[in-house]
């Protein structure tokens, strides 16, 4: 009955169901046969910021500068700050190598929605402390993990944040306006839990150089999602023209060059004399005095040795030849 009403003879009908499966299995375009297959899930995190990551690379080096800035007047010495590179981590992996105790401040960065970590070395605290109080910088090792800090050690923390902020918020300034807040602070990651342990995270890791060779680290850890809003901000920022860089490396230039014209008033220490105190009190004016120079003199500036000299006399006056540079004064 069905080859009546259809009019095609039962050999037809097996060709067209054959040819029927057959273009079920076919590609529909066959020359995407060579087309690699991408898996894309829906649900999963935007990895890419849609601006260059060295945008961000640009604010943590203006940080570092004025938070050095900062510090000196706390520290009471110079401290050399690093920034390492932005790395993209996720919650997890940025705090899995932590240990306590740690000042870990958690901070809302207004006007973007969202909460970001801070975290400073204990290194650096007691550093800061010992310096504070009329000290050489010296650290402090073999902290016991259930340790606290005390109210002193916590007021320094707070007098080191502000300056944080103050130095956060003027490497921003060229980018937008932002202002810091500390919501709270724990000396354990694991109860800083801002973010799922998959969310990703920038996180930006500054590595310090203090007194006695005391070595400590500060990180920013922000959510992924804080600095999207941002971001066409970041991009047009980051682009510079050839005109402002040239005008970048002409300030550069004439800085270098009025930096060579700043007096110095070099002191060398070249003899010592010792005696009593009556003696000096029968000293008269015109008395002449032995005095014995060293074989080895050290000249300073503005009492930080930058060389070491040998004593000699030329022309019948007293004659300094340099023999060597301090590590300072290579440094100057």
């Amino acid at each position: 009955m069905v080859e009546e009403s259809l009019g095609l003879t039962e050999e037809e009908l097996d060709a067209i169901a054959e040819s029927s499966s057959d273009s079920v299995d076919a590609p529909i375009n066959a020359r995407s046969q060579d087309t690699q297959v991408v898996a894309h899930d829906l649900a999963s995190e935007d990895s890419s910021l849609g601006f260059n990551q060295g945008a961000i690379d640009l604010v943590n080096e203006r940080f570092a500068r004025q938070l050095r800035m900062g510090l000196i007047d706390v520290l009471r010495t110079t401290p050399k700050i690093s920034p390492e590179k932005i790395e993209i981590k996720t919650f997890k992996n940025s705090i899995e190598n932590m240990a306590a105790p740690l000042s870990i401040n958690t901070v809302k960065m207004d006007p973007l929605r969202g909460m970001s970590l801070i975290v400073i070395e204990p290194k650096i605290i007691f550093s800061a402390l010992d310096s504070f109080f009329g000290g050489f910088g010296k650290g402090l090792d073999n902290i016991t993990p259930t340790r606290i800090f005390t109210p002193t050690e916590a007021s320094i923390i707070d007098l080191v944040m502000n300056i944080v902020f103050a130095a956060l918020k003027d490497a921003w300034s060229p980018i937008m306006q932002v202002n810091f807040q500390r919501v709270s602070s724990e000396v354990n990651p694991q109860f800083a839990q801002i973010a799922d342990d998959d969310e990703l995270m920038l996180v930006s890791k500054f590595n310090f150089s203090l007194a006695n060779d005391v070595e400590g680290y500060l990180q920013i850890i922000q959510p992924f999602s804080l600095l999207k809003p941002a971001r066409d901000l970041l991009r047009s920022r980051v682009q510079t023209s050839d005109e402002q860089d040239e005008q970048s490396s002409a300030w550069e230039r004439n800085l270098g060059d009025a930096t060579l014209d700043v007096p110095l008033l070099l002191r060398a220490k070249i003899a010592e004399l010792s005696m009593s105190y009556g003696q000096l009190t029968n000293l008269r004016e015109g008395q002449m005095l032995p005095v014995e120079l060293f074989d080895e003199a050290s000249v300073s500036i503005d009492n930080i040795e930058v060389f070491k000299a040998i004593t000699g006399e030329v022309g019948g006056k007293v004659a300094l030849q340099i023999q060597s540079m301090s590590t300072l004064g290579k440094g100057q």
